[in-house]
Formats: structure tokens, C-alpha cells, sequence
């Protein structure tokens, strides 16, 4: 069953509360977010803000059903859990893999990423992923990948962080040149 979140014209009504609520247990984090399996960082963060901002639970603060409030911070709940696994691209990947396997989630074990203190001193969230990317590919090796990935992430942010993998990038790629 393919179960989107993403309301009509942007603001869940309760009848799309309780559609979507009744769906969720067998949505896809893709479903979830009424992306594709293709989507970029970027269509990812787009359906996250616009389903975040039409399901958040302060929104039905007011209504008096105490039911319908619960259901609504489930379908928060777990567009958030979408947003931050498909925006994560190791677990992006554990998570296609499961879903191959026809799991719907992924275990909170598995999902459950802390970022590392270089991440954290990133502040913008693609160049976050580009550094992690940069940093992967260093470590196995690729290092012209490694260099793009590092570009891309301090065309958006020029920080310590950036700027030490650059150079640590550089000086790999330096030391095999000369060996």
C-alpha cells in the first residue's frame, strides 16, 4: 500500500490525520514523504518542511481529540524518522538494502546515527553530508571523489572542518602522486 503524508493543498485536515495514520505502518520512508526513491537532498528537505508544517502536532493542539492529537504526532514522529534516515546516506543505504528485504523501517538500532564532532561543527546540512561523503571515500581510497565531495561542501561552508579535510584530502592525494 503506498501511503503518502502529504495533504491536499499543504494543511491536513482530520480526515487526512486519521487516512494517513491508518496507512503508516505499511508506508515506506520514500511513501512517507511522497518522494521517489531517487529523490535528492534537496526534494527530500522540500517534502520534509512542506509535510512537517501541514502534520505538526501544534496544529491540533486546539481540536479536543485527544485521539486525533496522538495520531498526528505518530505521522510527525515518523516523517522526521524519513527525513533523517533519507537524508543520511549510510543509513539511506541500510535502509534501501532492508527495503529490498521488504522491511518498511529500519530498526531504531540501525537508525539511531550520532554525528560525529566534525559533523556537528558544520552548520549547513548538505555540506554536512558532502564532508561525511568526502571523509567515506577518503578512507577507502577514492580520492579524486573524495576531492569533489570536498569542493561541494565548501562551496557552502568554508570552516575549520572544511578546510582541514581539504587539506587532508590534498596531501593524500599529494603523497601517491609522489610514491
Amino acid at each position: 500500500m503506498k501511503a503518502s503524508v502529504t495533504p491536499p493543498r499543504g494543511r491536513a485536515t482530520a480526515e487526512d490525520v486519521e487516512a494517513t495514520f491508518a496507512g503508516l505502518d505499511q508506508a515506506s520512508y520514500y511513501d512517507v514523504l511522497g518522494v521517489g526513491a531517487l529523490a535528492d537532498y534537496v526534494a527530500i528537505r522540500e517534502a520534509y518542511h512542506d509535510c512537517a508544517q501541514a502534520f505538526h502536532p501544534d496544529r491540533f493542539l486546539f481540536v479536543g481529540d485527544e485521539g486525533l492529537q496522538r495520531k498526528a504526532y505518530e505521522i510527525f514522529k515518523r516523517i522526521t524518522e524519513a527525513y533523517n534516515v533519507l537524508t543520511d546516506p549510510v543509513l539511506r543505504r541500510r535502509y534501501d538494502d532492508a527495503r529490498a528485504d521488504g522491511h518498511v523501517r529500519l530498526p531504531p538500532h540501525e537508525r539511531n546515527r550520532r554525528l560525529s564532532a566534525d559533523e556537528r561543527a558544520v552548520q549547513n546540512g548538505l555540506a554536512r553530508l558532502y564532508v561525511r561523503s568526502a571523509r567515506a571515500k577518503l578512507e577507502a581510497g577514492d580520492l579524486v571523489a573524495a576531492r569533489i565531495d570536498i569542493r561541494l561542501a565548501a562551496s557552502l561552508d568554508d570552516g575549520p572542518v572544511v578546510v582541514a579535510l581539504r587539506d587532508e584530502i590534498l596531501r593524500a592525494q599529494a603523497s601517491r602522486v609522489r610514491a
